[in-house]
């Protein structure tokens, strides 16, 4: 029983590792630190504003459709610089291709917390080869994290 304790343990340990060297580096945006922690694909999402709220709407590729979702974690900062009431636009995704790709979710009543997360769901054709997170002036190269 042990040594399988100690080999979850060291899975574990290498799978933070992997996912922590994936980070984009943070940048700054109307007062906010953001960066990309994770990139994942699926076909059954939630579809929540962010940061989370009362929405909670999900979202599900039928079986047979040549789509998936390319879910992207997002880390949110609130810095001082951040003035309370500032709209943000919804976030989009770019491909290798330069094609655009639209979520369905909103940011909401951003700066209530110090800090959050948010996992923002594009609809995409399966295996798409992403390549940039966006907001507005923001944007985020995601391009050699891993797919």
């Amino acid at each position: 029983m042990k040594r399988r304790q100690l080999f979850l343990s060291g899975a574990l340990a290498v799978t933070l590792a992997a996912g922590a060297a994936a980070q984009s580096k943070p940048q700054t945006y109307k007062g906010l630190e953001v960066n990309v922690s994770a990139v994942e694909r699926s076909v059954n999402v939630s579809l929540t504003d962010c940061p989370a709220g009362a929405n909670s709407v999900r979202g599900v590729i039928r079986p047979g459709e040549t789509n998936e979702f390319a879910s992207l974690k997002v880390n949110f900062k609130v810095t001082s610089d951040f003035k309370p009431g500032t709209v943000l636009a919804k976030p989009v995704l770019h491909d290798d291709g330069g094609k655009t790709y639209n979520t369905a979710q909103s940011f909401a009543d951003v700066g209530a917390s110090p800090a959050f997360s948010c996992t923002f769901a594009f609809r995409v054709p399966k295996g798409t080869k992403l390549r940039r997170f966006a907001i507005e002036t923001l944007s985020i190269d995601i391009g050699a994290m891993g797919q």
